[in-house]
C-alpha cells in the first residue's frame, strides 16, 4: 500500500481549475497515467520539496486508508512536466526557471466541499456533518496526527452521503519540521464541533473521537515500513533522524487512552 511514484509522462493532459481552488495557486486537475496505464481523472498540487506539505500528504493518505478513513480510492507523487503545464496556465513566479516540479494527486471523487454548499444551506449542511460518524473519525485522526488546517473546504460529502477528508499537507509539521516563517492558524472539526453542537452533544462527539481512536496503532503498525520509505524517499539527506521522529511521534500518539486523556473524556 506504499504511496506511487510516478514520472513526468504520468501527467497526462490538463483538464481545468477545480471549483474551489484553496490556497495553493498551482492546483488544477488532470489527467493521470497511473502504474497500469489507466487514465484517472485527478486534482493535482505542485509542491516543492522546499516545505514538507508533500511528505505530509504522502502520510496522511497511508495512515487514513489504514485506520479507517473513507479515502479517495487513488492517490500518488507525479513529478510534473511544467512547460507542458505552462501551455495552459499561468504559474507562480517561483517557478520560474524550472523544468520539473513534484505534486501530490488525488482522484477525484463525485460530490462537493461543504465549502461550495450554498450559503443558504451551508448551516443545515454543517450541522448534518457534526453529526456524522465520519466527521468524529476525522476529528481524531486529525488530533492524532497533529494536522492543523481542516476546514470545510477539505471535507467532501460524497454522492452516498458519506464524508472524505482531503488534504492532510499539514500533518505533523509543528511537531517535526524546522521552523519555516508559515504559520497555520489552527481550524478543525473539533473545534467546529465545540462552536457548534450542544453541550451534551459535543461531549458525545468527543467520546466518539476517544473510540474512533482505538484504529490508530494498528492502522499505524501496517504502514509503519511504507511511511519509513516514503520519508526516505522524499527526503533522503534526513531519513535517518526524520524517520525516526515520524514514527515515534505517530507511535506515542496512536496509544491506548493517549487521546481520551488528551480531550479530557473517558472512552
Amino acid at each position: 500500500m506504499s504511496v506511487p511514484i510516478l514520472d513526468s509522462s504520468a501527467w497526462r493532459e490538463y483538464r481545468g481549475r477545480p471549483a474551489s481552488l484553496g490556497a495553493n495557486g498551482t492546483a488544477h486537475l488532470a489527467k493521470i497515467a497511473d502504474g497500469t496505464g489507466k487514465l484517472r481523472d485527478c486534482f493535482v498540487k505542485l509542491l516543492p520539496l522546499t516545505y514538507p506539505s508533500l511528505l505530509g500528504e504522502a502520510i496522511g493518505w497511508l495512515l487514513a486508508r489504514a485506520s479507517g478513513l473513507t479515502c479517495v480510492p487513488f492517490a500518488a507523487i507525479v513529478i510534473v512536466p511544467l512547460s507542458q503545464l505552462r501551455q495552459s496556465t499561468t504559474l507562480p513566479l517561483e517557478l520560474n526557471g524550472i523544468d520539473y516540479c513534484p505534486a501530490w494527486c488525488c482522484e477525484v471523487v463525485a460530490g462537493k466541499s461543504l465549502r461550495q454548499i450554498h450559503t443558504w444551506a451551508f448551516w443545515l449542511a454543517r450541522r448534518q456533518c457534526l453529526h456524522s460518524k465520519d466527521a468524529r473519525q476525522i476529528a481524531s485522526f486529525d488530533v492524532w496526527t497533529d494536522l492543523r488546517d481542516r476546514n470545510y473546504g477539505n471535507v467532501i460529502r460524497s454522492a452516498n452521503g458519506g464524508y472524505i477528508a482531503i488534504d492532510h499537507e499539514t500533518i505533523l509539521h509543528d511537531l517535526l519540521w524546522p521552523r519555516t516563517g508559515k504559520v497555520f492558524h489552527s481550524r478543525s472539526l473539533l473545534s467546529e464541533a465545540r462552536k457548534h453542537l450542544s453541550y451534551g452533544d459535543f461531549r458525545r462527539f468527543q467520546v466518539d473521537m476517544a473510540n474512533a481512536a482505538s484504529k490508530h496503532a494498528p492502522g499505524f503498525n501496517s504502514v509503519r515500513t511504507d511511511i519509513a520509505d516514503i520519508v526516505t524517499k522524499i527526503y533522503p539527506h534526513l531519513s535517518a533522524t526524520l524517520t525516526t521522529e515520524v514514527l515515534k511521534t505517530l507511535d506515542e500518539r496512536a496509544q491506548a487512552g493517549w487521546l481520551a486523556n488528551t480531550l479530557g473524556v473517558i472512552a
